[in-house]
Formats: C-alpha cells, sequence, structure tokens
C-alpha cells in the first residue's frame, strides 16, 4: 500500500515549482491533493496530469492575500473528501531591493502571502488535523536563518515563518499534529526567475541565469524539496516536530572559489 494512501493535502503554490512538484510527489504516493494557485491554465494541468497518472486531484483558483482564501480551501478540500490530513504552506513572494527602495506595500504584500496565509490556513485546517493527527509542512528558506544582500524584506518573513512553525509545534504539541519548516537555499523554480528579475532589472538577462540554474549542481531541484515534505508528512517522520531543517546541498557550510 502507498504510504500516503487516503490521506488528503492542501497545497499552497502548486501551480509551479516546489509546490508542483511536491503535488505530484504526495499524489505518487497515494494521497488525494488539492492543487491551488493564481495560474488556471497551470493548476488545471497540475491536477489533470495527477488524475491522468490514476491519482484524485482538485484545482482551486486562489489568491492568498485574499484574508477570505484559507478557508475556502479547506472547505473544498472538506466537500470534495471529508477529511483533511495535510498542509503545505509553500506559496510565497519575493523581494529584492535596497533599503532605501523598500516600501510599505512591499511590507505588507509579503506579510500577507508568506506568513499570514499560512497562520489563517493551519488555524482554519486545525480541527480537521486534530481528527486526523495530521502534519503542517512550511516551506521556509535559508534566508530565514541567514541574510542575503538587498533581501531583507524576504528574510524577515522567512525567519517569522520559522518562530511561526516551533511556536506552533509547541502550542500544540500534546495534540498529535506535527508542524516542520524546510529551509531551502536557491532551487530552480519560477520564484527564483523573479528574483533573479529583481535582482538584474533585466528579465532576458534574469531568464538566462535561471535556464542555467537546472543544470548546476550547486542549485536545488523542486523534486529534491517534494521529497523531503514527503518524509515529513509521513508516518516515517512521527517523532520529527518543531524542527526546521535546512535543505541546501552544504549551502552554509561555508564559502568556496568554484
Amino acid at each position: 500500500m502507498k504510504s500516503l494512501h487516503n490521506k488528503t493535502a492542501i497545497i499552497t503554490g502548486s501551480t509551479s515549482g516546489i509546490g508542483e512538484a511536491t503535488a505530484y510527489k504526495l499524489a505518487e504516493l497515494g494521497a488525494k491533493v488539492l492543487v491551488t494557485g493564481r495560474d488556471p491554465e497551470r493548476g488545471s494541468k497540475v491536477a489533470a496530469e495527477i488524475i491522468g497518472q490514476g491519482g484524485e486531484a482538485l484545482f482551486v483558483q486562489a489568491d492568498l492575500s485574499d484574508p477570505s482564501v484559507p478557508g475556502k480551501l479547506v472547505q473544498a478540500a472538506i466537500s470534495q473528501w471529508g477529511r483533511l490530513d495535510i498542509v503545505v504552506n509553500n506559496a510565497a513572494l519575493v523581494c529584492s531591493k535596497p533599503l532605501a527602495e523598500v516600501t510599505h506595500q512591499d511590507w505588507d504584500r509579503l506579510f500577507a502571502v508568506n506568513v499570514k496565509a499560512g497562520f489563517f490556513l493551519i488555524q482554519a485546517a486545525l480541527p480537521y488535523l486534530r481528527e486526523t493527527q495530521g502534519a503542517v509542512v512550511n516551506v521556509s528558506s535559508i534566508n530565514g536563518e541567514i541574510n542575503a544582500h538587498d533581501n531583507l524584506v524576504y528574510d524577515t518573513m522567512k525567519a517569522a515563518l520559522n518562530h511561526m512553525t516551533r511556536g506552533l509545534a509547541f502550542e500544540l504539541r500534546k495534540e498529535g499534529v506535527r508542524f516542520n519548516a524546510l529551509l531551502p537555499a536557491g532551487v530552480a523554480t519560477p520564484l527564483l526567475e523573479q528574483w533573479l528579475q529583481q535582482k538584474l532589472g533585466d528579465p532576458e538577462a534574469a531568464k538566462q541565469a535561471a535556464d542555467r540554474s537546472y543544470d548546476d549542481p550547486r542549485v536545488g531541484k523542486p523534486e529534491q524539496i517534494a521529497s523531503a515534505v514527503a518524509f515529513l508528512v509521513s508516518q516515517e517522520s512521527s517523532w520529527v516536530n518543531g524542527a526546521l531543517i535546512p535543505i541546501e546541498g552544504g549551502f552554509t557550510l561555508g564559502n568556496t572559489k568554484d
């Protein structure tokens, strides 16, 4: 029997990148997957591919900056499958700017999606996660622990997400729901290309750099993160709770010339 047979998962930001890879991975292991994101064409394609491979999936178009969305996602999963076992908070926005150029709107939009939406999705999901002794994985970033130049807003949001992960694990440690976070370094995804566009100020140069990253062994691949998510939502990780797990190929071990 597949390790996630009959489990139901909500994965935010699952129309591309890490979220998409996670949707495929959990479905491969038997989970029923609610795919969600802003792009209806991509989201419908992801759900259709899962169904075409014999899995179960539902796409719900959603913008997590809308405060009503977290509750709607939970209710969609419950209406479709009657239970909820897994929440993967993966959706994120980036902001790479010199300090003098950062605006109130930058802080507000990143906080709304990168931190607040995840909290309220968990809040809405908790009654059902308690019933199933479920698991939550927050896809954070190594930037929650170390800073990158001109990346302060994003780095701060990921630090907040890390602290929220441990706080939830602490508050709910006796209720059987587990909370963990993964802290990737650079991963070859559309989000990396968005960050490069902001960093370089040249869309074509950003695209070329992003394309090169797919073949760079120093850059992570979405499937590598998805495999770690699959472990954290499975019974194999039943004693893992409140963990912040770097997944970055040794990126933080030190500086090298190569």
